[in-house]
């Protein structure tokens, strides 16, 4: 992975990352005003509103790229994963106990699939590369890792872990210690037969 495409795809999980907080944010604010609107009646629109101005702030900085906004972020997500479990459990309970019926399942299992995107996002922002990239030192990330003479710092280009290789040594049948998919995409062994 060139410097330059690894560059592209962190600007790119960065921009995915923060639109879809935000897009969640504003689901997650309209449900809880449904559900606590019915109980607290107009009140809910406060408490609903409260958050916004540490959301605001938080999510331009971020995009900025300023530094205290990458744990505020992170933070943010945490909630919002957490939220979204509690909301499940209780979309669960209540169809359970048939008052919701067939569409409170259909709800739990989106809001678990929510949790479970959500998480892989938040695995994303809290790689050691992406925080590197993001305060602008992935020139010191690659210093750091002791690699032997022959090798290279390479991404899976499944699971995008990263991964100390040795391309001279690297067969077409080798897998990801992580995911256990092969290293060598098809295309690119089809690519490298075509050229010799």
């Amino acid at each position: 992975m060139t410097d330059d495409v690894g560059s592209n795809e962190l600007t790119q999980a960065h921009r995915q990352s923060g639109i879809m907080l935000v897009l969640i944010l504003s689901l997650l604010a309209l449900v809880i005003f449904a559900q606590l609107n019915i109980y607290i009646g107009s009140s809910a629109f406060i408490v609903v509103l409260l958050p916004l101005p540490f959301c605001i702030i938080a999510i331009k900085a971020y995009f900025d790229r300023q530094s205290w906004a990458l744990l505020s972020v992170i933070a943010m997500w945490i909630i919002v994963i957490a939220l979204c479990f509690v909301m499940m459990i209780l979309e669960f309970m209540a169809a359970s106990t048939g008052s919701t019926g067939l569409w409170g399942y259909a709800q739990g299992f989106l809001l678990l699939f929510l949790c479970w995107s959500m998480n892989q996002r938040l695995r994303v922002l809290r790689h050691p590369l992406f925080k590197a990239w993001y305060e602008g030192r992935t020139g010191e990330l690659s210093q750091d890792i002791a690699l032997l003479p022959d090798e290279v710092l390479a991404s899976c280009p499944h699971c995008h872990s990263l991964l100390a290789v040795q391309p001279v040594n690297l067969s077409a049948d080798e897998r990801c210690p992580k995911c256990n998919l092969l290293l060598v995409l098809p295309e690119s062994l089809a690519l490298y037969g075509e050229e010799e």
